[in-house]
């Protein structure tokens, strides 16, 4: 039994080296101009074992999207679930959103242009199960502060799509460098009250 869960920690590390090679040549070269030979370059694997974890180029780029994806999910579900509070629940999603984006620029930037990528398709599933379990720790959120009369009460799948759109706005100026000299707080700041003023029922 212990050999067998070394093996796999070993096969996560390595299956984590390769994506985060394929991410770096990704932003560097483009993913269409990317080779297999410049992933196993970077991840110091050799083309039989990167084809072992991940049968083509293709598959390797979508797993590198839901390995993005799921980081982001884990730390936007740990905000929200230490959050009493919806007005403090509010900001803190939306700081924990910028903040994400400034320190992982290049899964944020991948993330942004490939989510209708051809070969997300291998993944769907996958996917919208990564989604489902975010939008429904996501309702339970939500629901809690529209039963107390804090929120106001809206269609579920407007909540994220007016709490994080002006963000992802915000994030492709960002990892685009039309904003230059990036605010995160004070943009954190101004992002939260417009969402908290739209979300508020009294405001």
């Amino acid at each position: 039994m212990e050999k067998r869960s070394t093996r796999h920690a070993a096969t996560k590390k390595k299956q984590r080296q390769i994506i985060q090679a394929a991410l770096a040549c990704f932003t560097e070269n483009g993913y269409s101009e990317t080779r297999i030979a410049d992933i196993c370059h970077r991840s110091n694997a050799n083309t039989g074992s990167l084809y072992h974890h991940f049968k083509s180029k293709e598959l390797l780029a979508a797993q590198v999207y839901l390995e993005g994806i799921q980081d982001y999910q884990t730390g936007f579900l740990d905000i929200l679930q230490k959050q009493e509070k919806a007005r403090e629940g509010i900001f803190a999603l939306i700081k924990y959103h910028l903040k994400w984006v400034e320190n992982n620029p290049d899964w944020a930037r991948f993330l942004l242009q490939k989510r209708h990528a051809e070969f997300m398709g291998a993944t769907a599933d996958e996917f919208s199960s990564l989604n489902k379990v975010f939008m429904k720790v996501c309702a339970t959120w939500f629901g809690r502060h529209i039963e107390s009369g804090i929120l106001r009460p809206l269609p579920k799948e407007l909540y994220i799509s007016i709490l994080l759109g002006p963000c992802q706005e915000y994030s492709r100026m960002l990892v685009s460098g039309v904003i230059t000299k990036p605010g995160i707080s004070r943009a954190a700041n101004a992002l939260g009250l417009a969402a908290w003023r739209a979300l508020c029922l009294e405001s």
